[in-house]
């Protein structure tokens, strides 16, 4: 039941709340899947990407989250609330997490995990792990690439509170691999190296704070 209430009454309210502080602009929305297993592999510029970028979809969204954020104890309701799930980046491959992801997309749900694997120190794209597509591709399952730009101005690492700005988000058409005759290392590396490039067609030069 509380799926449902953060798609059609938690999400809406929260875009209405937020739009006075933060502008927000949507871009190729129809491009998320209503149905089926999705991965949503967006860059990643601030703690607050996952909300300012699942707000407008229609669906329940599962998030891979840094583990370290469930020690914090009052967040961890809220983390629940939002389907959030852990992963340990000091971990090559926290079998875990990707355990979590396969279920979840074999049971058709949407999982939003960040190929970069934290936040841009910089706001520039960073290097992505190949491993985060691993199982999309094993899988078949589409991947949508999600640029996001305004993230790091507003909330970027070096900042402890966010500040009134521009938030752009663009959902780029949903992209298949298939590792059926060829090799799966090989082709896993081709899917982070592709959406790399989709990615950054569409990430503005950070502002210089």
């Amino acid at each position: 039941m509380h799926q449902r209430t953060i798609v059609y009454v938690t999400r809406p309210a929260l875009r209405v709340a937020l739009h006075p502080f933060f502008r927000m602009a949507y871009f190729g929305v129809e491009h998320v899947p209503k149905t089926g297993p999705v991965l949503l592999a967006p860059n990643h510029q601030s703690y607050a990407d996952p909300f300012w970028i699942g707000l407008p979809i229609r669906r329940p969204i599962h998030f891979m989250t840094w583990s370290r954020v469930f020690r914090v104890s009052y967040l961890r309701p809220l983390l629940r609330y939002f389907q959030c799930f852990p992963v340990d980046h000091d971990k090559p491959f926290d079998k875990s997490a990707l355990k979590t992801t396969q279920e979840l997309l074999r049971a058709g749900q949407a999982v939003m995990i960040f190929p970069e694997g934290g936040r841009t120190p910089h706001g520039d794209l960073q290097e992505f792990k190949a491993g985060a597509f691993r199982i999309a591709v094993k899988m078949e399952v589409p991947i949508v690439p999600i640029t996001l730009n305004g993230g790091f101005e507003v909330w970027s690492m070096h900042r402890k509170l966010p500040r009134p700005g521009k938030i752009t988000v663009h959902f780029h058409p949903p992209m298949y691999f298939s590792a059926r005759d060829r090799d799966l290392k090989e082709v896993t590396a081709e899917a982070a190296r592709t959406v790399w490039e989709v990615i950054a067609s569409k990430l503005q030069r950070p502002a210089v704070l």
